[in-house]
């Protein structure tokens, strides 16, 4: 997905804009006093911006790209937290594990100046993730994962494909903002603003104790393995055209932080999570092919919150290849969040399937948590059903 540079023509949103300057522009000269100078001021700035051009593209177009990219742009290391907020300020992430933990793994499959591998632990087992490049809605790649959990020395666990697509702030609903109103209307109707992808790759040293055991044992075997694997995912990937990026220590934690909820305060509804600045809406979603992983993330692409977030976690079944889907739609108002999952489950693009929202949490955060319990998975107990 990618923004363009400059404009050949006034959209609708311009117009408004130059609407907007005049208007700031009258009403300052009609004052004639000091609020009336700063109403004129902030009007000519105004129609400075849409009309102005550097370069070839309007100066509030590059304004707003480098708003953009500080918007995206990874963020200063987090004060001390509070308790409740984990040691790390993982907010969300930490309160649903409240043992997680971020670490940094010197991997030596990356190139000597690169940071080291960013490692996830949560008392069970560790995971890393590797990030497609912006704009990418990948694959649901089910032959690479089942042949690389049933073919990789350190027999990993799971993988989990996580798609995080931004629309735009309710400020339309919350300050009646024109040029937010404006987009909303546009004839194709609301689309994305940006999208991020994520592969996340996990290993249990509780199911697979020889891969751990190889390495030194403990977690620092396990955070090798991990690594290990990761290495190799990677380079299938890249053969298959497609190129990921491993994320580091640092860049994993505002990862947690930015797909959950960096405050980590709330209280579970029965069709949401309410927390202190967004509420958080689960739905269950199943998939089983890449047909219907595209069409979900088609549907979802027409959301009108500020994000959603659909995942994927992939596992072993034996000798099949098991799927837990789901998605989470989080805005900063919860009518919003709640309308839109009304909308979506009357569109028919989410099933009217009855929820666990912590669970519904867990599995939309890039954790790559399981479904599975620890006493299956250790071999003591039979399979179940997903949970």
């Amino acid at each position: 997905m990618r923004f363009p540079t400059a404009w050949t023509r006034f959209g609708r949103a311009r117009l408004v804009a130059l609407e907007s300057g005049l208007a700031l522009l009258v009403a300052g000269l009609a004052l004639h006093d000091r609020r009336g100078w700063a109403l004129a001021a902030a009007g000519t700035l105004v129609l400075a911006g849409a009309l102005l051009r550097h370069r070839g593209a309007f100066a509030d177009r590059r304004l707003l790209g480098r708003l953009r990219d500080d918007a995206f742009a990874p963020a200063a290391p987090a004060s001390p937290a509070s308790p409740a907020s984990g040691e790390e300020g993982l907010g969300l992430a930490h309160t649903l594990l409240p043992t997680l933990d971020v670490t940094e793994f010197a991997d030596r499959n990356l190139p000597a100046d690169a940071p080291g591998l960013g490692v996830l632990s949560d008392g069970r087992g560790c995971a890393a993730v590797l990030a497609f490049p912006a704009g990418t809605l990948p694959g649901l790649p089910a032959a690479l994962v089942r042949e690389w959990l049933d073919t990789d020395p350190a027999r990993p666990a799971a993988a989990q494909l996580v798609v995080e697509q931004f629309g735009l702030p309710p400020w339309d609903l919350q300050y009646g903002y024109r040029p937010t109103v404006a987009y909303r209307q546009l004839p194709a109707g609301p689309r994305p603003v940006a999208v991020r992808s994520w592969l996340v790759l996990r290993c249990e040293g509780f199911g697979t104790p020889d891969a751990a055991e190889r390495r030194g044992g403990g977690l620092a075997g396990t955070r090798a393995a991990t690594a290990a694997a990761t290495a190799r995912v990677r380079a299938r990937l890249a053969s298959a055209g497609a190129p990921t990026t491993p994320l580091s220590a640092p860049e994993l934690r505002d990862l947690l932080r930015g797909t959950g909820d960096a405050a980590g305060e709330g209280r579970t509804l029965r069709t949401s999570w309410a927390g202190i600045d967004f509420t958080h809406c689960s739905v269950a979603a199943p998939v089983a092919t890449q047909d219907e992983w595209s069409r979900l993330l088609n549907g979802l692409a027409g959301c009108a919150a500020e994000r959603v977030v659909a995942a994927a976690t992939l596992t072993r079944d034996g000798s099949a290849l098991r799927v837990l889907s789901a998605v989470r739609v989080v805005s900063m108002m919860a009518q919003h969040a709640a309308a839109e999952r009304e909308r979506l489950l009357r569109a028919g693009v989410l099933p009217d399937t009855p929820t666990d929202q912590r669970a519904g949490l867990l599995a939309t955060l890039p954790v790559a948590h399981p479904f599975r319990s620890l006493v299956e998975t250790t071999g003591i107990g039979s399979p179940g059903a997903p949970r």
